[in-house]
């Protein structure tokens, strides 16, 4: 069964928004590190079931032109490093107020799925609502 993609961008909001919440609160608890573990527990319990995939695509990464690698390597690296950096910002104030900056991160899709890879997603509609992203957190940083 395949799901419209704005269903399934949805669905990935609903969770996002129940997911910060409990950061939120394991954080208030436990060290950032130790929530950073929690987050990738289920990928390696996970990850015997898609062996052969996995394998497949280690054969496909060894393949690559070393620029290619670099480029998917570094989805870890930023991964990680995005991770860690919203982990902070929720502990130093909340998931909400977090949320609601870290939602600008469209704009910056934008802007690097241009600069790395010269695709141009951008049309009147996507940079008003951008500017309305950009303008709502805006006025939350000034207030808050």
């Amino acid at each position: 069964m395949t799901l419209p993609w704005y269903i399934t961008a949805l669905g990935a909001a609903l969770i996002w928004g129940i997911h910060y919440p409990l950061i939120d609160h394991a954080l208030k608890k436990i060290s950032l590190y130790g929530v950073l573990v929690l987050t990738v527990i289920p990928v390696l319990l996970i990850a015997p079931f898609f062996s052969d995939t996995l394998a497949s695509d280690y054969a496909t990464f060894r393949a690559l032109e070393t620029h290619d690698k670099l480029i998917i390597t570094a989805i870890g690296l930023t991964s990680l490093l995005a991770s860690i950096l919203l982990f902070m910002s929720i502990e130093s104030k909340n998931a909400t107020l977090a949320s609601l900056i870290e939602i600008t991160y469209p704009i910056f899709v934008a802007l690097f799925s241009f600069i790395l890879f010269k695709h141009t997603h951008i049309n009147p509609s996507v940079m008003l609502g951008g500017l309305l992203v950009i303008t709502g957190a805006g006025i939350i940083i000034m207030y808050n």
